[in-house]
């Protein structure tokens, strides 16, 4: 079996392959796993490699992108300023705690002012906020080609290694759900693909004013429009093989099939992937595939305590059901996804204890 490439060229060429959409990618999970962890990574943060943190919503995120910048062992540790939550007296003229201050780094190549992360903490949303695959393929070339031209050392061989992390579909709407309701627009998001923002007849609102706090799970739920609706396998799908956001030029059946394929696709040849629910392995994983080590290990969420195992269970049968209808694709998403780590991590305990 010829190995796969792991590292992402950003050429249309390369991605958009016809074969998705008539070959399921359904249980191959196989890479060969042995094969996945033997492969000639070699990331090199010296050089011209750069990872790429594919951020989707109420994955985890945000604690993942803060152990980047923050908690691995590096010859040039990234420079952070700010992220840190307001003490008791650090209070504004009306009484109330000033919001935490924004995490703001830069993660330099050793003796370099060039990066080897794109990330939020690292470089902000460059390519728009919680930037999806699409978005990451067409912006990347031309945010680091800007870069270079304001530096005398220009780099004309970067490879960029894509990293996500997922989480259980259910748990991850229900998430979302609470987070809109506390004011979560994201409406900065762009949604660009092949070079243009979608129309609002393409993408309708969801709702009339400047958020959508008042709503209940129910409309929630109703709104076909919701992008919190299959988010993860939007997110890492490339829309560019079903027309964007225009949906008559295929039929929905087509549209969900292409769209779950290439997700499928794309996860499988990231560098890395990680799963919310298994940050021990996570961490573990990471660290040899990047031949990078963290300083502080990874704690694992207690998933009782969180809103959406809380709410799970107080739901009626009818609105669980309706969640997973309209997150089917996330849900078979994240069974692939779970085969594919599972099988990855037995093979790297497995090449772990023969070294032994």
């Amino acid at each position: 079996m010829v190995a796969p490439e792991w590292h992402h060229r950003l050429t249309l060429k390369a991605v958009l392959s016809t074969a998705l959409a008539s070959n399921d990618q359904d249980d191959r999970t196989e890479d060969i796993s042995t094969d996945f962890w033997n492969n000639n990574l070699t990331f090199n943060i010296s050089d011209s490699d750069v990872i790429v943190f594919l951020h989707i919503q109420k994955t985890g995120g945000t604690t993942f992108g803060r152990h980047l910048v923050q908690n691995l062992s590096l010859k040039q540790p990234c420079n952070c300023q700010g992220g840190k939550k307001q003490n008791a007296s650090n209070r504004n003229k009306k009484g109330k705690l000033k919001k935490r201050s924004k995490l703001r780094c830069q993660c330099h190549r050793p003796n370099s002012t060039d990066i080897w992360l794109f990330s939020r903490y690292s470089t902000g949303w460059k390519c728009g906020l919680h930037a999806d695959y699409t978005e990451l393929m067409e912006c990347l070339p031309h945010y680091f080609r800007k870069f270079d031209n304001n530096r005398s050392h220009k780099i004309s061989n970067r490879r960029y290694h894509f990293i996500t992390e997922l989480r259980n579909p259910i748990n991850r709407y229900l998430s979302e759900y609470q987070h809109v309701t506390r004011g979560a627009t994201w409406k900065k998001s762009r949604h660009k693909c092949n070079g243009r923002l979608p129309t609002v007849k393409e993408l309708p609102p969801c709702y009339n004013g400047s958020n959508w706090n008042y709503v209940t799970l129910k409309d929630f739920i109703a709104c076909k429009y919701n992008l919190a609706n299959n988010r993860q396998t939007r997110m890492l799908a490339d829309l560019r093989l079903v027309n964007c956001y225009e949906n008559s030029s295929m039929s929905l059946q087509q549209r969900n099939r292409i769209l779950l394929n290439s997700a499928k696709f794309n996860l499988k040849r990231m560098a890395y992937f990680g799963l919310i629910e298994y940050q021990r392995e996570n961490q573990v994983m990471f660290e040899h595939r990047f031949g990078l080590k963290f300083i502080q290990p990874f704690m694992q969420y207690d998933f009782n305590q969180t809103y959406a195992s809380e709410v799970l269970y107080k739901l009626s049968p009818e609105i669980i059901h309706k969640i997973r209808e309209i997150n089917s694709m996330d849900i078979q998403l994240y069974n692939y996804a779970l085969k594919l780590f599972k099988r990855r991590w037995n093979s790297l305990k497995a090449i772990i204890n023969a070294t032994r």
